[in-house]
């Protein structure tokens, strides 16, 4: 696997992997299009935001982007392609954010996560600091967990799978 930055003609095949990996979570074709703008990479984020792919045989199999318009910084996308995951790929990604983050000088990432990737980033990590409404048909009660990510603590952490995180 080769971490590279995202290049802004790469945008749409973002998206398309944005929502593929958000519909893998079983939400209705009509909520995914109320998230539509949400799942969508332009160009001009790209550009302006840190963002980086994970290719495997020149196919791009996940990608993540930080928003650095906001103190602490913010993962604004990190999905990875349903058909590879659980191979450690949002880990050295996530990994790779941090890094990435380090380097200028930020101590923490902001998460806003999906509920089903909670588990994920309290692996590697994170800790819930709060949690917004997100209701949405037939569950009234879903939140979005709010975590915080501190980017100093030992790169293993950040990149243990979550075999080794039940251990």
């Amino acid at each position: 696997m080769n971490i590279r930055t995202a290049l802004a003609r790469e945008a749409d095949e973002l998206s398309s992997l944005a929502w593929c990996a958000k519909s893998n979570w079983g939400y209705s074709a009509a909520q995914l299009e109320n998230w539509r703008s949400e799942l969508t990479i332009t160009s001009d984020s790209v550009t302006r935001y840190p963002t980086s792919v994970a290719e495997e045989i020149g196919q791009i199999v996940g990608f993540y982007q930080i928003n650095t318009s906001k103190l602490p910084w913010t993962l604004e996308h990190l999905w990875v392609r349903p058909s590879v995951a659980g191979r450690g790929i949002g880990a050295t990604l996530l990994a790779d954010a941090a890094v990435r983050a380090a380097g200028a000088g930020g101590n923490f990432l902001a998460i806003d996560a999906d509920p089903n990737a909670e588990g994920f980033y309290l692996a590697r990590g994170a800790r819930r600091i709060g949690e917004i409404a997100a209701p949405i048909e037939g569950h009234p009660d879903r939140v979005r967990p709010q975590m915080l990510l501190d980017i100093n603590q030992p790169a293993q952490s950040l990149e243990r799978t979550p075999m080794d995180a039940r251990r």
